[in-house]
């Protein structure tokens, strides 16, 4: 394997999908020894219907719906949230500082961006430093 090469990769682009790289971030856990790599990316359908889907070397992923996304920003921006979270998590806990979330950010009412928030443990178990990628939501 090649230094730097991505631990996941979106599909290859078919006769009745295409896809598009959005972003990519990887993570160390140290106590289970384990490498964690999420690959965001933009899946249109040959009738041109889109979603953006994240996929995960080590858990589940998600799925963003365009209608569900505005009807959960508009939610999200009336009760004066920046941000809500989608799919799959792992949320922090008193022994368990791990943390994986996909957060969709809200502007205006609209989705603006796509999050993939990764922190995962030093071998004491101890929180390591956190690791985000950004990316602006497809129009």
């Amino acid at each position: 394997m090649k230094a730097n090469a991505p631990l996941i990769e979106a599909p290859a682009s078919d006769a009745s999908h295409k896809y598009d790289t959005l972003g990519y971030v990887d993570a160390y856990d140290a106590v289970l020894n384990c490498d964690y790599a999420f690959v965001a990316y933009k899946e249109t359908d040959s009738n041109g219907d889109w979603r953006v889907r994240i996929r995960s070397s080590q858990t589940a992923g998600a799925v963003f719906e365009p209608t569900a996304m505005r009807s959960k920003a508009r939610e999200t921006a009336a009760q004066g949230k920046p941000w809500f979270q989608w799919g799959y998590s792992f949320d922090p806990s008193a022994g368990d500082p791990r943390c994986i979330q996909f957060r969709v950010h809200v502007a205006g009412g609209q989705a603006s961006e796509i999050e993939m928030f990764v922190q995962l443990r030093k071998a004491d178990g101890t929180a390591d430093a956190a690791k985000s990628v950004r990316f602006g939501w497809p129009a």
